[in-house]
């Protein structure tokens, strides 16, 4: 079962690193930016256990994929997710789990021909912006989230 964390444990560190190696980056997503740098996540791991140190969180399953949460660490306005799933089902099912445990506003950029970003438009990702060769894509936190909306009638 997949479980969102901020801390690993060294059989996570294991079982993350090997499903790093096994799914390839096609679209080339999987990355932070830190000063104007992108930094790719599977070529930088210790930046990524840095980050999940000082605040970020990721949701891993093993033989599915993983979702990277990246703006608490660096105390950003936005919190950006990064997708690298071993299919496009896959990678619905974990966002699906990320919608439900976050609590704010989640933005993801993504290339325009990556699948995914199909994915995260059927989950309520709506247009925020172009960057040429990407797309910003951004879902509202509502406080709402799982409540149903009652209408009473007085009689």
């Amino acid at each position: 079962m997949a479980k969102l964390k901020n801390q690993l444990s060294k059989k996570d560190k294991i079982d993350l690193n090997i499903l790093l190696q096994e799914i390839p980056d096609y679209y080339r997503d999987f990355y932070i930016t830190k000063e104007n740098l992108r930094l790719f996540i599977k070529e930088n791991e210790e930046l990524l256990y840095d980050s999940l140190k000082k605040g970020d969180k990721i949701l891993f399953q093993e033989n599915e994929g993983v979702i990277f949460i990246h703006g608490w660490s660096d105390k950003s306005d936005r919190k950006y997710i990064k997708i690298l799933a071993k299919n496009d089902e896959l990678g619905d099912k974990l966002l699906k789990y990320i919608i439900w445990e976050i609590d704010c506003d989640l933005y993801a950029k993504v290339k325009k021909n990556n699948p995914i970003r199909e994915i995260l438009q059927k989950n309520s990702f709506i247009f925020a912006g172009d960057r040429g060769k990407e797309v910003l894509l951004c879902k509202k936190y509502s406080k709402q989230k799982g409540e149903t909306n009652v209408i009473q009638h007085k009689d």
